[in-house]
Order: structure tokens, then sequence, then C-alpha cells
């Protein structure tokens, strides 16, 4: 996943968020420096998006492209609707500007297990 040149922020940015998650035992079967050093960007966007506030995902939104993000939370969370629900559609709605966030999710899950 590549990162944004132009934020000048990006390292300091990632360690914060990957902190966060740390901190908040959201790694807990992993021993703490080895997710500190092997941390995936993925994970850092999947995990920000599930556990974090919206202050931090407003961070995750600055230092990743949309479509990165994008990616990543269609691939996950978008595929266990019933789990985040709720969650799916404000992020559809609030961060990429979806009109119909319910119905946009279920076509996301439709066309991803259909690829199968």
């Amino acid at each position: 996943m590549r990162r944004i040149n132009h934020i000048s922020d990006y390292d300091k940015s990632r360690s914060v968020l990957a902190r966060k998650l740390i901190d908040g035992n959201r790694f807990w079967s992993y021993d703490r420096d080895s997710v500190r050093r092997n941390i995936s960007d993925e994970d850092i966007i999947e995990n920000t998006l599930i556990y974090l506030d919206v202050d931090d995902i407003n961070i995750l939104f600055r230092i990743y492209p949309i479509k990165e993000i994008k990616k990543v939370w269609a691939m996950t969370m978008a595929m266990q609707d019933n789990r985040y629900k709720d969650l799916n559609r404000f992020i559809a709605g609030c961060y990429f500007g979806v009109k119909n966030p319910e119905s946009y999710v279920k076509r996301i899950r439709t066309r991803k297990l259909n690829e199968k």
C-alpha cells in the first residue's frame, strides 16, 4: 500500500494510530514489540475504522488514499455486514459520500460473494 507523499507526518500519524491500537489491546494475542514492528497498513486501517474514534479515523483519511481505505473496508468490514451494520452505514455515508449506504453495502457484499 502506498502512502501519500505530501503528508509530512505520515510516519508519526501511523505510529500514533498503531500505538493506540496496541495500547487498547487490539492485538492482545501477539507480542507487543512484534506488532509494533510488523503491523501492516491494512491492519491499521481496518482496526482504526472498527475500534478508534472519529478523530483517529480522520487521521486515517489524511495519511492514506481514500481508494485504499475503501478497498480494505470493502474486503473486511463490508463482508461482515451483520457484525458492523451500523458502522458500515456510517462509514459509507460519512466518509465515502454514498447516498444510500444500506444498499451500497449490500451490493458490495453480493459482488464479493459472487466473485468467489
